[in-house]
């Protein structure tokens, strides 16, 4: 049975030892400090939260009725935490950042102790029908892809900056057609705009899931990302494209993803710089810069385009168009069509 209990109903019960914790149902590991923080502002935002799976029974010693709490544990420990000024709220928090419970104004508190929370009630539920509602509940679910799974493991400065980023872009996805609504449900956006983190810190390297999360793991320490700095770089060379040669290339196929990633690479290479990478000397030009003249960069990469839809090898661009063929996700098809993206905004 489906129902709905404040977070004040929460905080009584467990101050009443009304409220269980069963550790024998404990899914996954530990939340991070920095899951906590996310679930707070989630509420303090009034966003919803997954729904708490409970289940009550009759304490014959104290007459009292208990609630047992066998799938949620974590939210709770968290709220219950907060409440009791033992979370403080970082910068992921934004305008809550430093704040603890008792430091929020009457608002907010009322805010957070009113939020309501979805609760299954599983009425007169031995071990056995818990663990069956489990396995059938997740019987249902679709399986996490990579770019989910990412998303829920990593809590870094990284993460959160391509994940906002990303959505931020959500018109840009769709007038490009670059991601569909269903992908980006997927966060597939969101591993995308990863990917091109990676071009600005690490320049051209080898693609695919597991590289992107390569990214993840190496900058999910704060100290090792520079999230003003790489969001800068970033704006600087996507505005470019808008501004310049967006129109231009629109319904064609520099606009899939596989292409894009060069095209971005090339022109934050001459507008803002990215570092070598894998690319051997002879494939990057260090001192490219934009070409002044705009309508031949755009007759440049309209060449390029017309060459990845060519049925057949084309004279002037075999290399490139054979390249653009492969799996464009390696680094020996990227060390030989970067060199050429680069060519098309430089016309060096």
């Amino acid at each position: 049975m489906l129902e709905q209990f404040r977070v004040s109903d929460f905080l009584e019960w467990h101050d009443n030892k009304a409220l269980l914790i069963n550790r024998e149902f404990q899914r996954g590991s530990v939340w991070s400090a920095a899951a906590k923080i996310m679930l707070i502002d989630t509420i303090l935002r009034d966003l919803p939260v997954p729904k708490i799976y409970m289940r009550s029974f009759i304490d014959r010693d104290s007459k009292r009725t208990r609630r047992e709490v066998v799938d949620g544990q974590q939210r709770l420990r968290a709220i219950i935490d907060f409440a009791a000024d033992k979370i403080t709220l970082s910068s992921r928090a934004k305008e809550f950042a430093g704040k603890k419970f008792s430091t929020l104004d009457d608002e907010k508190k009322d805010r957070f102790l009113q939020y309501a929370l979805s609760v299954d009630h599983l009425a007169n539920a031995d071990d056995q029908l818990v663990l069956e509602i489990f396995a059938r509940l997740n019987s249902y679910n679709v399986k996490l892809n990579a770019p989910e799974l990412r998303h829920a493991e990593f809590q870094g400065e990284f993460k959160w900056s391509a994940h906002e980023k990303a959505n931020e872009l959500y018109a840009f996805w769709e007038q490009t057609g670059l991601f569909s609504k269903a992908r980006m449900v997927r966060m597939y956006h969101t591993s995308f705009v990863a990917e091109l983190y990676g071009l600005l810190l690490r320049g051209v390297q080898d693609g695919g899931q597991p590289n992107v999360r390569k990214l993840y793991s190496q900058y999910d320490d704060h100290k090792d990302f520079d999230r003003e700095e790489v969001e800068g770089e970033f704006d600087t060379t996507l505005n470019w494209i808008k501004e310049n040669v967006l129109e231009d290339i629109e319904g064609s196929a520099l606009l899939r993803p596989a292409h894009f990633i060069m095209l971005f690479a090339a022109v934050a290479h001459c507008e803002v710089g990215i570092p070598q990478g894998a690319l051997e000397d002879d494939e990057f030009d260090e001192d490219a810069e934009t070409d002044a003249d705009i309508n031949a960069i755009r007759a440049r990469l309209n060449d390029l385009a017309v060459a990845i839809e060519a049925e057949d090898e084309p004279e002037d661009l075999a290399e490139f168009w054979s390249a653009s063929s492969s799996s464009t996700q390696r680094i020996a098809s990227r060390r030989v069509r970067f060199p050429h993206f680069v060519e098309a905004i430089s016309g060096e």
